[in-house]
């Protein structure tokens, strides 16, 4: 067009050479068509550990209108099989969308996937056509090494525990993950994919704070960065490899008690360490993907977008960012799919995927333990500090160490207990029901403290402000009050061990798990525990006093630990 326009100035003489001249500026000075915004969507999903196929009630029963009657009611929800659909009906309504992880999708897993070393899981989640994830703590639970073969889909020499595996076909991210030496990461730190017509990198972190709270052994040689300070730094190399929309995968969140939808996101409440970390993050990151904490929220933080999905599967958090043509973000807005079973059915090829899981593991997971008449609840309730059933798993512990040595005291942490003791009616309880709640396969060490070490240890514990306390779960043997003080900080009441004041100069046989002995969730105090023994694996102990005495259920009722 540009050419024929010069022919015919060539041609024109005088005043039509002059009309045509500035005709042609003005075609060039006009502005461009403005293009239009484009619309991107982010599928993610957090902390699946492993729940291919979750048991029922589960937390993942959120309690939502009825789709025929309305009423609001608990429902089922999550099962890989039910999320392949729910995920593949919700892409299929967006043009340009990708799908990734906030890290634990293997990990305190049930049996059903971590008698098959969780293979069957990352099989199946690679299969969703994940993009990647970012490292969780969890899938350090084995070690950095096992971690590694499962991610280049090796088998070790005895073979892989999975017919065919592969690998998951997706990377995991872990930016700050450092070798201790050298201070170079250890697994790739980020992903750039083309996603509709931008370049899109997958950032991802895992939380700093791993070390307490995975068994020190697992990560030796390992360090964890500060999760804002290797995001921020990672700026330059993002840019210089052409990257135009960032999105940060941290498997760190915050804790929240309003709705897993919060339709102004402002989510008033919301605490912890995400919260921080999205404060201090560098603007350049369109949205941030959390995990770790198994909350489900949607909430912007000075205006940008942090969300998580909850855990297990049964929810599928969606987050839509409208940009423009240099990939800033316009709006930005998210919503927390419910994976509802009566909504979204099965996908055939992942049921058949389960169902070869089931058949592998039916064995060892329905071997029957014990009749019980009564179940049991693993959170609290006030006034009281201990549950029900983290007073179940400390008798257990504690009977158990009595036949083998002797002991005063037994102490579970809250985190270990997985799940709640469920039962049937006339239904036995079976392995697969106990290995829910105590997953890891922790060995019971004994060690001994003195009374003055034990004060401070249930001291240590107590919150230094007015944060609900998450505190160490007691057997029969122990008792104590506690209370907030002006500042909010605990003060530790009376102690009794069978009955009587604690005695700050005699010496205590104390039964906890090995991560526990090693200082994990921050309780260094039992590093210092002398003259150690092994007794056994924890989840035997739990098998040991229900098979013999059943009634040991009611009678872990709570009151141990009082707020006054």
């Amino acid at each position: 067009m540009l050419n024929s326009k010069f022919e015919a100035l060539c041609r024109c003489p005088g005043r039509k050479l002059l009309l045509l001249a500035a005709s042609l500026l003005a075609a060039c000075a006009a502005p461009l068509p403005a293009q239009k915004p484009v619309e991107l969507s982010i599928f993610s999903i957090n902390d699946f550990h492993g729940n291919i196929q979750p048991k029922l009630p589960t937390p993942l029963m959120p309690r939502l209108p009825d789709a025929q009657t309305g009423e609001i009611k608990a429902q089922a929800a999550g099962g890989v099989a039910h999320l392949a659909t729910a995920l593949e009906k919700l892409r299929s309504q967006r043009v340009n969308s990708v799908f990734v992880a906030a890290g634990d999708l293997i990990g305190a897993s049930p049996q059903m996937s971590s008698m098959l070393k969780d293979e069957p899981t990352l099989a199946a989640i690679g299969e969703l056509g994940l993009v990647a994830s970012a490292l969780g703590n969890h899938e350090l639970d084995s070690g950095l090494a096992e971690l590694l073969r499962k991610a280049r889909g090796e088998c070790p020499p005895e073979g892989c525990a999975w017919a065919g595996f592969k690998g998951p076909g997706f990377p995991y991210l872990a930016a700050n993950l450092l070798d201790a030496q050298t201070g170079m990461p250890l697994l790739p730190t980020h992903v750039i994919k083309q996603v509709g017509p931008f370049k899109v990198a997958f950032v991802g972190v895992v939380t700093r704070d791993t070390p307490r709270v995975v068994v020190p052994k697992a990560i030796l040689g390992l360090r964890f960065a500060d999760e804002v300070d290797t995001l921020n730094a990672m700026l330059p190399q993002l840019r210089a490899e052409g990257a135009q929309v960032l999105v940060a995968m941290m498997h760190e969140g915050a804790m929240y008690d309003g709705a897993a939808n919060d339709s102004g996101y402002s989510c008033p409440g919301l605490q912890g360490r995400g919260v921080d970390i999205a404060q201090r993050l560098d603007p350049a990151y369109a949205i941030i993907i959390s995990g770790h904490t198994h909350q489900a929220y949607t909430c912007k933080i000075n205006g940008r977008l942090m969300v998580q999905a909850g855990s297990y599967g049964g929810w599928l958090t969606e987050s839509r960012l409208t940009l423009d043509a240099q990939g800033q973000v316009l709006d930005a807005q998210a919503v927390n799919h419910p994976v509802l079973q009566s909504i979204y059915a099965p996908n055939p090829a992942f049921v058949a995927l389960v169902q070869s899981a089931a058949a592998l593991t039916a064995a060892a997971r329905t071997k029957p333990v014990a009749l019980l008449t009564q179940g049991a609840q693993r959170n609290p309730k006030a006034p009281f500090g201990d549950s029900h059933l983290g007073n179940l798993v400390a008798d257990s512990q504690l009977a158990y160490a009595r036949k083998r040595g002797g002991a005063d005291i037994a102490l579970m942490n809250p985190g270990g207990i997985r799940a709640d003791l469920t039962v049937e009616p006339g239904q036995m309880v079976t392995m697969s029901d106990l290995f829910a709640i105590q997953p890891f396969g922790n060995e019971l060490v004994a060690l001994t403290l003195n009374g003055a070490q034990l004060q401070q240890l249930l001291q240590r514990q107590l919150p230094r402000t007015d944060v609900a306390p998450r505190l160490l779960q007691v057997s029969n043997s122990l008792s104590y009050q506690w209370r907030s003080g002006v500042d909010g900080a605990g003060q530790l009441l009376e102690v009794l061990v069978d009955g009587k004041p604690l005695d700050l100069a005699r010496d205590y046989r104390i039964i906890v798990n090995n991560f526990m002995a090693d200082g994990g969730d921050g309780f260094s105090m039992l590093r210092q525990g002398r003259d150690r023994q092994s007794l056994g694996v924890d989840v035997d102990a739990f098998v040991e006093l229900l098979q013999e005495n059943p009634g040991a259920v009611s009678q872990a009722q709570p009151g141990r630990i009082r707020k006054l």
